[in-house]
């Protein structure tokens, strides 16, 4: 069953002529009987009866002709729907994204993108980013936004941007009289770290064990923020994405110190292999990469 023998099938049933359904279709009369024919054995049944000269749809006939224009109706919805999408009218977008991307980079983004694309749905998930991972490998979101790397084999990343991760302290801390700070100064202190479901900290374990050091963990946390709050009233320090402290550490509220031993890390998209990418998902990248500086540094002397 094809959407040629449908539409044949209905024009059919509409004219009540095998003759004048040829005509408007601009298929020969044969053309057009092997087509019901064709439909007629597929289904087993008789689509049509003739009473005298007139042509009248059997039992099968009219359920296949209710179900027939509801399929074809929809058929044409998605093709206005697509066209519609192309040219950005309509449709919708869910994106993934950790807590601090979700605060820091996307809300002016996000601001523009539904000014000038106001028929676009767009929806945001906040997770963790190994959790993004999993969502857009369940096909939960169109794409996500995390830290790198990924080592989830059926997705694709690409890096947006390099970020860069600092100590934050009160002003006046012990650690921010030193010129320099160690991996080994930062167990001195209390810590307070994100929660082991984010990427951060799952690097900060690795690199403290393959140091043979035990940090003193006061809080595991879910939030940047909270963290900020808590290092503020000097409960303890942490490390956290640079861009995340900028209004405190210029409002000097925070102390932050660069860490010259921990590298750059990489923020990326992250989507299915070989996925598919909406006009939508595609326009929103683009806008994206444009906002986005290559490295985005703490403001720090």
């Amino acid at each position: 069953m094809d959407l040629n023998q449908l539409r044949g099938f209905l024009t059919v049933a509409k004219t009540g002529s095998f003759t004048q359904a040829a005509r408007q279709l601009f298929v020969t009369q044969p053309a057009l009987s092997i087509q019901i024919k064709g439909l007629e054995e597929e289904l087993g049944e008789p689509l049509f009866e003739r009473q005298g000269k007139q042509l009248h749809l059997t039992a099968a006939g009219r359920l296949l002709r209710e179900r027939a224009e509801q399929i074809l109706s929809l058929v044409e919805q998605t093709g206005q729907e697509i066209v519609a999408l192309q040219g950005l009218r309509a449709g919708h977008l869910t994106v993934g994204t950790n807590d601090s991307l979700c605060l820091y980079l996307l809300p002016n983004l996000i601001r523009f993108f539904r000014e000038k694309f106001p028929g676009i749905e767009l929806h945001l998930t906040n997770r963790h980013s190994t959790e993004v991972v999993s969502l857009v490998v369940e096909g939960a979101v169109d794409f996500g936004l995390v830290t790198l790397p990924v080592l989830e084999p059926r997705v694709a990343t690409e890096p947006l941007f390099w970020r860069e991760d600092v100590v934050i302290c009160r002003p006046g801390h012990p650690l921010a009289e030193q010129p320099s700070v160690l991996l080994e100064d930062i167990v001195r202190f209390p810590l307070l770290l994100l929660d082991r479901g984010s990427t951060s900290r799952i690097l900060l374990d690795q690199m403290l064990a393959r140091a043979g050091l035990v940090p003193k963990v006061v809080m595991e946390l879910g939030s940047v923020e909270v963290i900020k709050r808590f290092v503020e009233i000097d409960l303890g320090i942490s490390i956290i994405p640079g861009f995340t402290a900028e209004a405190e550490i210029r409002a000097e509220s925070l102390y932050a110190i660069r860490l010259n031993w921990l590298p750059n890390r990489a923020v990326g998209v992250v989507q299915r292999r070989k996925g598919y990418l909406s006009p939508a998902a595609t326009m929103f990248l683009k806008l994206l990469k444009n906002h986005v500086p290559e490295v985005w540094l703490s403001p720090l002397s």
